[in-house]
């Protein structure tokens, strides 16, 4: 694997969970997978914020 960016990284996790999101049919699954992509979505706004500050 390349030297990806550390939002890239959380991007390309983000896409992953949301597929394995869409192919589960276990509620229990689908609760957790969705408490990670909530959890990847703050740290993808904090790398945002990181790149906004001067």
């Amino acid at each position: 694997m390349k030297n990806m960016k550390p939002f890239d990284l959380a991007y390309e996790q983000y896409r992953q969970l949301k597929e394995k999101l869409n192919l589960t049919r276990d509620a229990e699954e689908k609760n957790l997978i969705f408490k990670r992509l909530v959890n990847l979505l703050a740290v993808m706004e904090f790398l945002i914020s990181l790149n906004k500050t001067p």
